[in-house]
């Protein structure tokens, strides 16, 4: 068994600190114990097991069985967070559930290939209009007090619009204030905090999942009648969305406020991480004149003049901009993957073994920022400190070949998207989120950073928090104008 980190209050042990420290309390003990040995964190009774080591983690989610992710999900995400009824929980823990192809083989259809085109050309589309539209109309410049604030309303405004159409989005002006409000409280929900205790989070739940009801309503009303672009609607939302309502809507227990969960889910998943990565990767890009002036020549160089677009497929594949998204996940993408021990016993190594019922946390950005994983697979890419942002650190060159990406021999250290048979189906969708925004704020528009120097101050340490979205300590001024050859 995993040491148990040292508590000052018997039965409730860690509870307290979990319940309203727990961002900042698990970033503190893993500055103090992880040195790669597994250790317990007991929020009365309620167990987690945080593990860096890359062994442990690969053992972890090679063993899908024995380390099932299902019970945190269903009782967890789509329960706790998302506010799912009893009656679809009910059928997620089920013999007879069978939502794989839904949660996974459909949304990577959807985020893969042509229809991956389909969606960027949306985002392209949006950003680029909602962004010129706060614009001043001389062609000045026009400032950005906030530039987190600014990019996390545009990015998240076009990726709703993106999924669920324009109509939900118009109607209800506080979705993307409701959903910031909703994600920032994600590990209060997991905790299982009662409404007292977070009024203003459960009732910006209540109010997403109401106009989510009603949207999912008059979605399936349109379908019955064959009034939809099955492609993209402005009511009823792109394909994945449309397909997803018509699939859930035949499971058992899956009404309206069940599917308006599953809405909740979806949304959140395409914006709590890649959002504030977005940022990062812009951010980052802006404030290097060198990175800068790269990042603008591979998007120069993959303009397409006819459709006044890029060619997103082309550019996903360059290796600056893949070691850059790398990159920026890694350091960034303050996420959580998480297990459940199922088996009597799991054994971790020859060492430790985890009982059963016991959750096993890994914190993405902290197994990332592992040296000693990284010295057993890729060492020239500890040149730079992995608490600092470098954009090639997943560049590798044999002899004189040009540099090209690889994150071979790292699917147990870079692992912001999970891994193992549950690796996030759209990742590729979140990935070009960052790089279609990359392409319109430097491509359609210029923007800079006012006090580059001045912003540095304001660099938040990423060895902080265990976990929770990762924004600079104070507003990053920056100004915007249309580009002109």
């Amino acid at each position: 068994m995993p040491p148990t980190v040292p508590y000052w209050i018997p039965g409730l042990k860690h509870a307290f600190h979990l319940a309203f420290y727990s961002k900042t309390f698990m970033g503190n003990c893993l500055k103090k114990y992880g040195d790669g040995t597994p250790f317990i964190l007991d929020g009365a009774g309620q167990k987690m097991c945080i593990i860096v080591d890359p062994d442990h983690i690969k053992n972890a989610i090679r063993s899908a069985k024995e380390m099932d992710p299902n019970p945190f999900i269903h009782e967890r995400i789509m329960g706790a967070l998302m506010g799912s009824p009893q009656s679809a929980i009910n059928y997620y823990q089920s013999e007879e559930s069978n939502t794989d192809y839904i949660q996974t083989t459909h949304i990577r259809h959807h985020t893969t290939g042509s229809n991956l085109g389909l969606l960027d050309t949306r985002m392209f589309e949006t950003l680029k209009r909602t962004i010129g539209e706060t614009l001043d109309s001389t062609g000045e410049w026009t400032e950005i007090p906030d530039l987190f604030s600014f990019l996390r309303y545009h990015v998240t405004y076009a990726v709703a619009i993106t999924i669920l159409g324009t109509e939900l989005v118009s109607t209800y002006p506080d979705l993307i204030a409701d959903l910031w409000t909703h994600i920032e409280a994600t590990d209060q929900f997991f905790l299982g905090l009662p409404r007292i205790a977070i009024p203003k989070a459960y009732a910006a739940r209540d109010r997403l999942l109401g106009n989510f009801r009603v949207w999912s309503t008059k979605s399936m009303e349109l379908r019955k009648q064959n009034k939809t672009d099955t492609v993209w609607d402005p009511v009823a939302g792109s394909g994945l969305a449309q397909e997803r309502e018509e699939l859930y809507s035949e499971l058992p227990g899956h009404d309206e406020y069940a599917r308006s969960a599953q809405t909740l889910g979806l949304l959140y998943g395409g914006t709590s991480l890649s959002v504030p990565i977005t940022f990062w990767y812009v951010y980052e890009t802006l404030r290097s004149t060198d990175l800068n002036t790269r990042i603008l020549g591979e998007i120069n160089k993959h303009a397409d003049p006819k459709t006044q677009s890029y060619r997103f497929t082309q550019l996903t594949t360059r290796p600056l901009l893949q070691s850059l998204h790398a990159e920026t996940t890694r350091l960034y993408s303050s996420n959580l993957t998480v297990r459940s021990v199922t088996t009597p016993s799991f054994a971790l190594d020859e060492k430790y073994s985890i009982p059963q019922g016991t959750a096993v946390f890994i914190p993405n950005k902290w197994a990332g920022m592992f040296a000693p994983g990284w010295e057993k697979t890729r060492t020239e890419a500890l040149a730079r400190p992995l608490h600092t942002f470098w954009a090639e650190r997943f560049l590798v060159s044999d002899g004189e070949k040009k540099e090209r990406f690889s994150d071979a021999g790292l699917s147990s250290t870079w692992m912001s998207f999970g891994g193992g048979e549950h690796k996030c189906p759209g990742r590729h969708f979140a990935r070009n989120i960052g790089i279609v925004t990359l392409t319109v704020v430097m491509g359609v528009f210029e923007v800079e950073i006012c006090d580059v120097e001045g912003a540095r101050r304001l660099d938040p340490d990423p060895r902080e928090k265990g976990f929770g979205t990762l924004v600079p300590r104070g507003k990053v001024a920056a100004r915007i104008r249309r580009r002109v050859d």
